[in-house]
């Protein structure tokens, strides 16, 4: 009979995450307390959930470029947030 065993994921301590080269695309799915939602839905006020826990997003920035729009989220401090099923690093706005 052949062995049949699984054997479990290795966690790693250094996690890969792709830092955002720039804004978030819109269509990005971002992960917050209501649920997974687009970047283009997200306000001021939502609470993203990030590795540190559940963070206030302070401000949203929207480029309006008008074939494919992008957007820069604002928190107090740089943070990971999940989108789109990666860790992304996001830097707080100035």
């Amino acid at each position: 009979m052949p062995d049949i065993s699984f054997a479990a994921p290795r966690r790693t301590r250094n996690r890969q995450f792709r830092r955002a080269p720039g804004p978030l695309t819109a269509g990005t799915i971002v992960l917050t307390l209501d649920g997974a939602l687009p970047v283009e839905y997200l306000a001021a006020g939502d609470r993203i959930v990030t590795r540190a826990g559940a963070r206030v997003l302070r401000d949203i920035r929207s480029d309006e470029a008008p074939d494919l729009p992008a957007f820069t989220l604002g928190f107090d401090a740089p943070e990971v947030i999940y989108a789109d099923g990666q860790e992304i690093a996001v830097a707080p706005l100035v």
